[in-house]
């Protein structure tokens, strides 16, 4: 491994709240919500990381929400296929919105 083999690509990391939006609880079980995701990867990219999470984030109104959460990773990617995968998740987990980060980052295969 050599420093100089590092490729530079854009990282796209994607947060699911998992508590439906119309209720504020879970709904959809987090080992059904991975499953819905991984499948959906597996149809449409060549790869992904998938892990769960727990968020925790202040309503303009002082209320804190505590929900368990997915994280997806996504590297060389285009970015109208990451909203694409946020809509149709969005939409099956009945969230109102996630949250998408976008970072350069540099990495290889060692």
């Amino acid at each position: 491994m050599k420093q100089e083999n590092f490729e530079t690509t854009i990282e796209y990391k994607v947060y699911f709240g998992l508590f439906d939006q119309l209720t504020h609880k879970q709904e959809i079980r987090t080992a059904d919500a991975l499953e819905m995701v991984s499948e959906y990867i597996a149809n449409h990219f060549s790869g992904a990381t998938v892990y769960s999470g727990y968020g925790v984030y202040r309503h303009e109104d002082g209320s804190t929400v505590k929900e368990p959460s997915l994280i997806v990773e996504l590297l060389d990617v285009k970015f109208d296929d990451v909203v694409n995968m946020i809509n149709e998740i969005k939409y099956g987990l009945n969230q109102e919105s996630v949250l998408i980060s976008e970072v350069e980052i540099k990495y290889q295969f060692a």
